[in-house]
């Protein structure tokens, strides 16, 4: 099942120490994310651009988002660009974790915001179906580089906004979403969000392979805890 990690028998206990350990030390030396530690934490609105009913659920409503660097490269040097949002879906948190990518599954560092190719690298399973997500920087879409504080500085002035889109298996790739972030939530959110899609996903929503999932939920509780997240 995906939410069965630990069963509570004592080997799959000390596998899942043993798989946990390295991600919370990691955090707890940088005293940050070990993933994306470098972001801008932004609010906006995410509005469904996908026919009613066609593909994953995603509907419109408030939304929280983080802009990222994988590595955190400093100023705005070339990294692995990431892009997170919270939406809500039958009253419960969805967490979607997206980074710069080429082919759906190849994960490649971007030079900018305005060129990066963000994709979900693993896709979701609904109604036994299986949909891959992609999305773009569309405004505004002359960044030169990867700076987080460029973000930040321009979002006052100017909404970020971001289109998703979805696929269906090996199928063509068309509208799902679009993201508009218009606030900058770094001085006025003191918790440290904890995005997760592998805790935080919809109703009949699950991230494949499970296998894969079991992995990135025992890295993330990890990083976590590693920070004091949790």
């Amino acid at each position: 099942m995906f939410g069965a990690v630990d069963d509570g028998h004592p080997g799959d206990m000390k596998a899942s120490e043993l798989t946990t350990a390295p991600f919370r030390a990691g955090a707890a030396l940088r005293d940050a994310r070990l993933f994306h530690p470098s972001g801008a934490l932004v609010q906006g609105r995410i509005t469904r651009t996908a026919e009613p009913g066609k593909g994953l659920r995603i509907g419109d409503g408030e939304v929280i988002g983080r802009m990222s660097k994988g590595i955190g490269t400093p100023a705005g040097f070339p990294d692995f660009a990431g892009l997170a949002f919270r939406s809500q879906s039958d009253g419960q948190p969805w967490d979607v974790l997206m980074v710069s990518s080429v082919a759906r599954v190849v994960l490649t560092p971007a030079t900018s915001w305005s060129t990066a190719a963000f994709s979900t690298l693993m896709p979701f399973g609904y109604r036994d179906k299986i949909y891959w997500l992609r999305a773009e920087l569309v405004s505004p879409t002359d960044f030169s580089g990867l700076d987080v504080a460029e973000i930040r500085r321009r979002l006052p002035e100017q909404p970020l906004v971001v289109s998703i889109e979805q696929a269906e298996g090996s199928g063509k790739f068309g509208p799902l979403a679009v993201l508009e972030f218009d606030r900058d939530l770094e001085d006025a959110w003191p918790e440290d969000i904890a995005f997760d899609p592998t805790l935080n996903h919809a109703n009949g929503v699950t991230l494949l392979p499970e296998w894969l999932t079991a992995l990135r939920r025992r890295a993330y509780r990890g990083s976590r805890q590693g920070r004091d997240a949790e």
